[in-house]
């Protein structure tokens, strides 16, 4: 599904991946973990074309996507949530979800397979939720396009335990539906 072929991404002139090469299937769950400064937030910016110049070549199911622009790369189906969750504080989940979708009425049936609770979220403000109900509710927002590649950053970085498992159960499903996960995760020592 994602193949990166020899990829050098800078940051100005600052040199951060060096000849990265990798290859992701179709329903894969992959998960990146390194302290942090290694470049694991990087590689996933420079597979969305976001915030660095690129080197190397990334194929997203046999096409080139190395030059497209990053609201391309979206459009052919790969999600990409920061670790700050991109959710706009001030409106709520409702409302964040509806601007991800691009339209007022959403099936939040499928929400629901995933992730029983979102009713319960549906109304509060983004700004509001804990750490993990905003990633919950960041992860959600990639069933209301057309996406199968997800590329998460720090999923359950500062999240409680309770709901850590909650999210990665939630990720298990969506494998289980065909999705493809890139999980980027900081190392668990105390010397990351």
């Amino acid at each position: 599904m994602l193949l990166i072929e020899n990829l050098d991404a800078y940051y100005g002139k600052a040199h951060v991946l060096h000849g990265i090469s990798l290859s992701i299937d179709e329903g894969d769950l992959i998960a990146i973990l390194g302290r942090n400064g290694v470049g694991k937030t990087t590689l996933l910016k420079a597979i969305m074309g976001i915030e660095v110049i690129r080197r190397g070549r990334i194929l997203f199911r046999g096409r080139d996507i190395t030059r497209l622009r990053t609201y391309e790369i979206s459009r052919l189906g790969i999600f990409y949530m920061p670790d700050d969750t991109g959710l706009f504080h001030g409106m709520s989940v409702l409302e964040n979800l509806r601007l991800s979708a691009g339209r007022k009425n959403i099936d939040l049936s499928k929400l629901e397979d995933i992730y029983p609770e979102i009713r319960g979220l549906l109304n509060r403000r983004a700004d509001l939720l804990s750490g993990g109900e905003r990633k919950i509710a960041s992860i959600l927002r990639s069933l209301l396009k057309e996406t199968d590649l997800l590329l998460l950053d720090e999923p359950t970085e500062g999240v409680m335990p309770i709901m850590v498992k909650k999210i990665y159960s939630m990720l298990d499903r969506l494998r289980k539906m065909g999705k493809t996960i890139v999980i980027v995760e900081p190392g668990r020592n105390s010397t990351q």
